[in-house]
């Protein structure tokens, strides 16, 4: 196992790289656009954000596995939902309150809740005993519910579209029976579409999953196709850290359209690498949860994590190809 968690931490080392510097280089644009932060300002956000982030780490790698789950019902759960109900009552951005103002610094909860939302499943499924419709479906879409409408209200539907993945993820890896998976598929679709028909989800949220069927062209298209110029224009080798011209276009840069970045900065190559590195860091994960971990809690999380990470990487990549 030592070999995994080498192999685990040089993949996050290779992503924090990544991360660092093409945030710095995105920060250029915003820079440029005078968007009232320089680069530099920018990436000692981030070099903050990490060390935070980093301390998180190391105190949850401090504390035993069993500490978190026996806690995911009593701390996790309501704790998540009672700052999902605080997010709200925030100053909103964009029209979406999605994130919780601490000074300079924002915390968007629905990422907290991903991560909680894994714990309590994991926990659920690992002490089940009987599986059958009520348990592997009904109760895992009952604790699923509260959190996922809370986050739909924000509105952020992007997110909880993938909680409801990691639900439909931790119910397979759980046992639940294949057909069980497919009712809940039509589930899914009605109750989008009643959504849809009561007004609860906006015209342009529709616009957003409908816009990949149809051709480039439009506003809901404009930033994939800067995404795509981006792309082909970086060639095999890219044009050169911070070189990159296609970023002073797109309005997220530094976030949702950031492989787009990469790839004009770094060319496929560049992608290869950071696309491989993702591979290897999920295929390292599912082996740490199915070797190294001793119970099955345990053993579900890490590997619900690990395609939690596909599925939202997987997401990241598709939007930039427009597929």
């Amino acid at each position: 196992m030592k070999r995994t968690y080498l192999m685990l931490a040089l993949y996050s080392s290779v992503f924090i790289i990544f991360g660092l510097v093409f945030i710095y280089s995105a920060g250029i644009s915003m820079e440029a656009r005078h968007l009232g932060v320089t680069a530099s300002e920018f990436l000692e956000r981030q070099l903050i954000a990490f060390a935070i982030g980093l301390a998180g780490a190391l105190i949850i790698i401090y504390m035993k596995g069993s500490w978190h789950f026996k806690r995911a019902f009593t701390v996790y759960y309501p704790l998540t939902l009672i700052l999902l109900v605080c997010v709200l009552f925030f100053a909103d951005r964009g029209g979406s309150h999605r994130w919780i103002y601490i000074g300079s610094f924002t915390l968007q909860i629905s990422e907290f809740a991903k991560i909680s939302l894994l714990i309590v499943l994991a926990k659920y499924f690992g002490g089940l005993k009987k599986r059958n419709f009520l348990t592997t479906f009904l109760i895992p879409l009952g604790i699923l519910a509260p959190l996922a409408m809370l986050v739909f209200i924000e509105p952020d539907l992007s997110t909880t579209g993938i909680m409801v993945a990691i639900t439909f993820v931790m119910m397979i890896i759980g046992g639940i029976k294949m057909r069980y998976i497919g009712l809940a598929l039509i589930f899914v679709v009605v109750l989008l579409l009643v959504l849809y028909s009561g007004g609860f989800i906006e015209e342009y949220q529709i616009q957003r999953i409908t816009s990949f069927l149809s051709s480039f062209t439009g506003e809901e298209h404009e930033q994939v196709s800067y995404s795509l110029m981006a792309i082909s224009s970086g060639g095999l080798t890219g044009k050169g850290l911070g070189m990159g011209l296609v970023k002073y276009y797109l309005p997220v840069s530094y976030s949702d359209f950031i492989f787009a970045v990469i790839g004009e900065e770094l060319g496929l190559v560049g992608l290869l690498v950071l696309m491989l590195a993702y591979v290897g860091f999920i295929r390292e994960l599912i082996d740490a949860g199915l070797r190294g971990s001793t119970s099955l809690d345990g053993k579900l999380y890490i590997i619900g994590f690990a395609l939690y990470i596909m599925i939202q990487a997987t997401i990241n990549i598709a939007v930039n190809l427009g597929l």
